[in-house]
């Protein structure tokens, strides 16, 4: 598409049926953007790229939605106080699926939802789509469990998305990633699931976040509340991760992750803390927005 008001008008009618069909947040990330950007330049891992999956990419889609606040704070509240109806032994798991249902489960349905609407009315316009799954994929082998397969695999012993629309949510000028390791956006803070869909459709692409959202050393809120220690900043020496950097410019947006986090030690927190066992702490404690737009 050589025309630039097809290509805008292209744009806002997928915008349009993002936000028809529930998503909040919608920006447009031109392919070059998945190239290494400053100030961290990582690129995305072979196999992650958007290329790797449409080699004639040239935009990737990210739409947003947010977790309710008070889903969130809801069911640690809930879980703290007990329960007249349910056993002191279930409390906690209790709520903490209450959680996951409603902060995560409904979200990746609805996002997955999304995706595909856009993708097939993309696909009657003539251009190509590919749609993913809102959260990891954690395949079993024979009889070994996702984590016995992967043990030893890479550095998270853990299995990934196809796509990390964490990445794809930044580079489309939605927010930036914050010490917690998640994307903070202005709206809704860290609060927000995200999913993507890259397209060879060629689309007008939103400006990046220009100032810091994350309030980073001056908050550190999210790295003190986790109870298992399982977000650790890049740039500590005594973590070794395969994209450790010198330290990051304070001034300059993250494009890219600051901090890594184990989401096995994250999953393991019951068992190595008592506190808060509803998940969720890293965006709790978060004080972003400061106002709600």
């Amino acid at each position: 598409m050589s025309d630039g008001n097809d290509m805008l008008r292209l744009t806002r009618k997928v915008k349009m049926l993002a936000k028809r069909h529930g998503a909040v947040l919608v920006g447009i990330a031109p392919i070059e953007r998945f190239d290494p950007m400053p100030p961290l330049y990582d690129r995305p891992p072979k196999g992650h790229d958007p290329r790797d999956f449409m080699p004639d990419a040239k935009a990737v889609i990210s739409f947003g939605m947010p977790i309710l606040d008070s889903v969130l704070y809801g069911s640690a509240e809930a879980a703290r106080r007990g329960s007249e109806m349910l056993p002191p032994d279930i409390i906690n798991d209790f709520y903490d699926l209450v959680y996951n249902e409603m902060g995560h489960a409904l979200h990746d349905k609805m996002l997955q939802y999304i995706g595909q609407i856009i993708g097939q009315y993309l696909v009657l316009k003539g251009f190509k789509a590919v749609i993913f799954p809102t959260t990891g994929i954690h395949p079993n082998v024979g009889s070994k469990p996702p984590y016995e397969m992967w043990k030893g695999k890479n550095p998270l012993n853990y299995t990934y998305g196809p796509f990390s629309h964490r990445h794809a949510a930044v580079r489309a000028g939605l927010g930036e990633f914050g010490y917690n390791n998640l994307v903070v956006t202005r709206e809704f803070g860290p609060r927000v699931r995200f999913n993507s869909v890259i397209t060879n459709a060629e689309l007008v692409g939103d400006p990046l976040v220009s100032e810091p959202i994350c309030l980073r050393e001056k908050c550190r809120k999210c790295l003190k509340a986790c109870p298992t220690g399982c977000i650790t900043l890049r740039d500590d020496k005594e973590v070794v991760d395969y994209r450790t950097v010198e330290k990051a410019d304070q001034g300059q947006v993250f494009i890219d992750t600051p901090a890594k986090s184990d989401p096995q030690l994250c999953m393991r927190r019951k068992i190595i803390s008592d506190r808060e066992p509803v998940r969720g702490e890293c965006l709790r404690v978060c004080p972003l927005p400061v106002k709600r737009r």
